[in-house]
């Protein structure tokens, strides 16, 4: 790492504390440009050493990926790295393979399955390889690490049975409204709190949103039994289609404003305790049961990835395979939509 970076980061740390992360980033282009012509004593790469704490590392971390990652990611990686670094007690600068192997080993012996191993791994091995490419580190101590095996099980989804029970317990309009906004759009919630009733073409019963973890605007669609409720919702809140306000909003206190991750996440869970379902119900889920109806009514692993917004796999897959609007549309009337 250059002293101009150091320079640069050192800004950036402090500067943390004031401004959001969008803000930072584009602070973050400014001091590149600024400092771009400018040498700061000696332009050579400097070794990482042992001044540079494992805090001053892991904040560092955070400040360059929180622009990218949403603050729920950030901060999950973030206790990760953490619980890690309390078991190795050691620099950061100074892990080894065999460091992370033994971490793994014992939390495979505490009872973690290969699934949440393979999470820790994959956590870790984004870290090291971040710092492999800043020049902390001159080799990323996960890379040779191989996975673990997973034993491949179902993918946890409502069936139609279980989906005509939630309707059933939805006792306000919102709650029909946001079950069937969510049983079309297969939208994580953190993006719901963004959309506008006006942002949605009524007309074609459609809306280009922004994906939260995909950072690309993508299409989803509504049918028209969605369309019905949620216009009953709207009308109810003495409000039309051309309303900037919040598609759905809290229904106590400050009603203008965003219903909240945690308020969908709290909304959806006491539907399905007034269901009867014997199984925790929580919005991610009704993303699990579009992508598992594309799949059983004739949909391809594409088709679903598409629909719900994954990052393409693959070089070809990312910079050719184009897809228009009017496939993710065909994709919906012929896999998502009401039959």
């Amino acid at each position: 790492m250059t002293k101009k970076e150091l320079f640069k980061n050192e800004i950036l740390m402090k500067m943390k504390r004031h401004l959001d992360t969008s803000m930072i980033s584009i602070l973050d282009v400014v001091l590149s440009d600024a400092l771009y012509r400018v040498d700061i004593v000696d332009m050579e790469t400097l070794p990482a050493t042992q001044d540079m704490t494992n805090e001053y590392i892991l904040q560092l971390y955070e400040l360059k990926k929180g622009v990218k990652l949403s603050e729920e990611t950030i901060r999950a990686y973030m206790i990760g790295f953490r619980e890690f670094l309390r078991y190795v007690n050691k620099s950061l600068l100074q892990v080894t393979q065999e460091d992370v192997e033994q971490y793994l080993r014992t939390k495979q012996r505490n009872g973690n399955n290969n699934k949440s191993l393979n999470n820790k791994r994959r956590k870790l091995n984004t870290f090291f390889d971040w710092m492999r490419k800043n020049d902390l580190i001159q080799k990323n101590p996960v890379e040779n690490i191989e996975p673990f095996v997973e034993i491949l099980s179902p993918i946890d989804h409502l069936d139609p049975e279980e989906m005509e029970k939630l309707k059933a317990a939805c006792k306000t309009k919102r709650d029909r409204a946001l079950l069937e906004w969510l049983r079309c759009t297969a939208m994580r919630k953190g993006e719901i709190s963004s959309v506008n009733i006006n942002q949605i073409n009524w007309a074609e019963r459609k809306v280009i949103i922004y994906g939260q973890k995909g950072h690309a605007y993508r299409t989803v669609c509504l049918d028209s039994v969605a369309v019905h409720y949620l216009l009953e919702y709207i009308k109810e809140r003495g409000l039309d289609i051309r309303s900037d306000q919040p598609l759905f909003t809290h229904s106590k206190g400050d009603t203008t404003q965003p219903l909240s991750k945690a308020g969908i996440y709290a909304e959806i869970r006491r539907i399905g305790q007034r269901s009867g379902l014997n199984r925790r119900i929580y919005p991610h889920l009704f993303r699990k049961t579009v992508a598992t109806n594309v799949i059983r009514r004739g949909g391809t692993d594409a088709d679903a990835g598409e629909y719900l917004g994954h990052k393409p796999q693959g070089v070809t897959a990312r910079h050719y395979a184009y897809r228009s609007e009017d496939h993710v549309i065909k994709i919906f009337q012929n896999y998502v939509a009401a039959i």
